[in-house]
């Protein structure tokens, strides 16, 4: 989280562009999964030698540890992960991520909601 946080604050991860592995949807960051984890082991390789401990790909030992800090909102179901739909000019696509209970832990200021972005509710959830 610490990286995330110094990452945004630096401008060496951006929010909210189109290849942005951060961006805000309701009210809160959303992590681009696998993306930010991937970038994450490309920055700090030593996670390599940690994952093939237990016998993981890399990105997938830092996913699981994010996972085990419970800082992202879980679905009705249960399930972590969330779908958002981007809609371009162009095209509209889905991405995978976590949203996180407390945008603050990531992002120094507030800031609005992706324009382009909203969360794809599962089929039983009538809260979105």
């Amino acid at each position: 989280m610490v990286w995330l946080r110094q990452g945004i604050a630096t401008r060496r991860l951006i929010i909210n562009d189109a290849k942005a592995l951060v961006l805000t949807v309701a009210d809160t960051a959303y992590l681009v999964s696998p993306g930010v984890f991937q970038r994450y082991v490309q920055e700090h390789p030593i996670t390599a030698s940690l994952a093939r401990k237990d016998q993981m790909a890399d990105w997938q030992w830092v996913q699981r540890r994010f996972k085990k800090l419970q800082l992202h909102r879980k679905q009705v179901s249960g399930l972590n992960i969330w779908t958002c739909e981007v809609s371009g000019p162009r095209k509209t696509r889905r991405l995978h991520g976590y949203l996180l209970k407390e945008p603050s832990w990531v992002l120094t200021q507030s800031a609005a909601d992706n324009p382009y972005l909203k969360l794809v509710p599962e089929p039983w959830d009538k809260t979105l």
